[in-house]
C-alpha cells in the first residue's frame, strides 16, 4: 500500500518577494483597522443634569411628502426645550401652503421661505444658513427632510456632548437599501464610509461628517463666518465644514440605536453612480492631509490585489498566497462584522471577503470618473 506525503515545497526568491510586499500592504491596512476602525462602538446616553436648549434645522426643497411623514416625528421628541426650523429652498410643491398652519398651531416650528421670485441665490449652503438666523437657540441639530429619526430621543443622544463640552456631534445616518447587488454595495459603502470618519474622529482626528445627522453650536459656526470659505461650491455644508471647525477636543461621535435618522438609497444604478461621483468631487477640495489618509487606505487595498493576483501564477504553492489572503482578511472581517452590528447595517459582512476584492476597483472607476467629471449639479 503506498504512502501518500504532504510537503510544502520551500518558498524561491520570487515567493519572498511577493510575501514581502503583501505583508507590508497588510500592515498598512490593518493599520486603518486596529487604528480607527476597531474604535467604532455604541455609545451610552449619559445624560447630563442639565441639557441646552437646541434648534433642528432642516433645508428642504419640493419635499412636501417627506415633510408630511416626518414632520410629527420631529416634533414628538422627549427634549425638554427645543425648536424645529424648516428652511424651504424655492419649493414649487405647496410646501409653504401647507406648512404656514402648522407653524400658527405649534410654538416649537418655525418656517422660513426663500421666495424664488425675490432671492437669487439657492442651495442648502444658503438655506442653511438662514435658518440658523431665524434660530433662537445657541446649538443646531441638522438633518435632511427625507430622514427618519430613529424614536424620540433622538434630539437627546445628539445634543448631550454638549452638556460636556463639545462643539461639533458626529452622528450617523444609515440608508434603507434594497437586497440586491445595488442594495448591497450601497449598504457597504456606507458603512465603510462611517467607519472612516467615526473611527478617525474618534481617535481625535476628525475630519467629516454627514449632513443627515449632524450637530454643532452657533458659536463654532461663526468662527469660520460659516459657509464663506466654500460658499461657491455646490457642496460641503457637512464635510468641509466640519474639516474647518472640528478638533479631538472639541468634537464628540454618537453611535447609538436611537440616535440614528433614516432615509432611502437611491434605487438605480445610474442615480447612485451621479451621487458617488459628486461626492467624490468634493474630495477635491479635502485638507491634503486628508486626502493622503484617505488615498492612502484605498490604494493599498487595490495594490494588495494587484499583487497577490499573479502570485498564484508564479508560487511555489498555493499556501503561501491563501496564507497571507487569510491573514489579511480574517481579523478585517471580524472587525467589519462588529462595525456591522454597531452601525445597523445588515447583509454585506457575510460577504466581506467578495467586497474586499471588488471594492478597490469599484472605487477607482468611480474616482477617476469624479476627478475629470465638470462641476456637478446637486
Amino acid at each position: 500500500m503506498k504512502s501518500f506525503s504532504f510537503v510544502i515545497p520551500f518558498p524561491n526568491n520570487t515567493d519572498y518577494w511577493f510575501g514581502g510586499i503583501l505583508l507590508l500592504f497588510m500592515a498598512v491596512s490593518w493599520y486603518y483597522y486596529f487604528r480607527f476602525y476597531v474604535k467604532v462602538k455604541r455609545t451610552k446616553l449619559d445624560t447630563p443634569y442639565q441639557l441646552p436648549p437646541v434648534s433642528v434645522v432642516i433645508a428642504a426643497r419640493n419635499e412636501i411628502n417627506n415633510l408630511k411623514a416626518f414632520l410629527p416625528l420631529w416634533l414628538e421628541q422627549d427634549y425638554p426645550e427645543f425648536e424645529i426650523v424648516i428652511t424651504d429652498d424655492g419649493s414649487t410643491d405647496g410646501t409653504a401652503e401647507w406648512i404656514a398652519p402648522l407653524v400658527n398651531e405649534n410654538n416649537r416650528l418655525k418656517f422660513v421661505h426663500l421666495d424664488a421670485a425675490y432671492v437669487k441665490m439657492h442651495g442648502k449652503k444658503i438655506a442653511l444658513t438662514l435658518g440658523f438666523k431665524a434660530a433662537k437657540y445657541g446649538h443646531f441639530l441638522l438633518t435632511d427632510a427625507d430622514c427618519k429619526p430613529a424614536g424620540n430621543q433622538w434630539i437627546k443622544h445628539m445634543a448631550a456632548p454638549f452638556a460636556s463640552g463639545a462643539e461639533v456631534v458626529l452622528g450617523y445616518s444609515p440608508l434603507h437599501a434594497g437586497n440586491g447587488f445595488l442594495g448591497r454595495l450601497i449598504r457597504y459603502e456606507t458603512l465603510l464610509t462611517a467607519m472612516n470618519y467615526m473611527g478617525f474622529a474618534i481617535a481625535g482626528q476628525p475630519y467629516m461628517g454627514v449632513g443627515r445627522n449632524l450637530a454643532y453650536s452657533r458659536r463654532i459656526h461663526n468662527s469660520v463666518n460659516g459657509f464663506s470659505a466654500h460658499y461657491y461650491l455646490p457642496a460641503g455644508d457637512d464635510d468641509l465644514f466640519v474639516q474647518s471647525v472640528a478638533t479631538a477636543q472639541n468634537t464628540a461621535v454618537v453611535i447609538h440605536p436611537e440616535a440614528l435618522t433614516w432615509s432611502k438609497a437611491k434605487s438605480t444604478w445610474s442615480e447612485y453612480i451621479r451621487q458617488r461621483i459628486r461626492h467624490l468631487w468634493i474630495g477635491k477640495y479635502y485638507d491634503s492631509g486628508v486626502k493622503r489618509k484617505l488615498g492612502l487606505f484605498s490604494m493599498v487595498q487595490l495594490l494588495f490585489w494587484f499583487a497577490i493576483l499573479p502570485w498564484f501564477f508564479m508560487m511555489s504553492s498555493p499556501l503561501y498566497p491563501v496564507g497571507i489572503l487569510l491573514l489579511k482578511l480574517l481579523p478585517e472581517w471580524i472587525i467589519f462584522y462588529g462595525r456591522s452590528r454597531s452601525l445597523k447595517i445588515k447583509g454585506v459582512a457575510g460577504f466581506y471577503p467578495f467586497w474586499s476584492f471588488f471594492h478597490p476597483f469599484w472605487y477607482t472607476f468611480i474616482g477617476i470618473r469624479a476627478f475629470f467629471a465638470k462641476k456637478p449639479v446637486w
